[in-house]
């Protein structure tokens, strides 16, 4: 079950990033902190630069070619501003005719997820 590595990024340009702030009232926007627990950002540039380089600590991707099967759980950093949900940790399974996505609140609770998914893949899928 291997976590994606973390890409090498650019350092800040001098002076920093311009801010590009989100508006409160609009949908909420989420990072993880070093202890991957979510906090909510104010500004797409952080959520944006987060997504595209340390989002990857907490990706962890399966292929499983034998069963036709791939099963992928990452962190959704988004959660609507109409309904009160928290952002969520999401496992997909994709094999041949299933599509299904199942939450998770925390990171390890993500993990364990993706782990059964995994196993279950492998006692009910036939291989190829």
């Amino acid at each position: 079950m291997p976590r994606l590595e973390v890409p090498p990024h650019p350092p800040a340009p001098p002076g920093g990033y311009e801010a590009c702030p989100i508006d409160p009232d609009y949908d909420r926007y989420y990072i993880l902190d070093d202890v991957g627990r979510p906090v909510r950002v104010y500004d797409y540039g952080v959520h944006a630069r987060w997504s595209s380089w340390q989002s990857n600590a907490y990706q962890i991707k399966d292929l499983l070619p034998e069963y036709n099967a791939e099963v992928w759980t990452c962190f959704s950093g988004w959660a609507s501003k109409h309904d009160d949900k928290p952002p969520m940790f999401r496992t997909s399974l994709r094999a041949r005719a299933i599509n299904k996505t199942f939450d998770s609140l925390t990171w390890e609770e993500a993990a364990d997820k993706h782990q059964h998914v995994l196993d279950k893949v492998k006692r009910k899928l036939s291989r190829r």
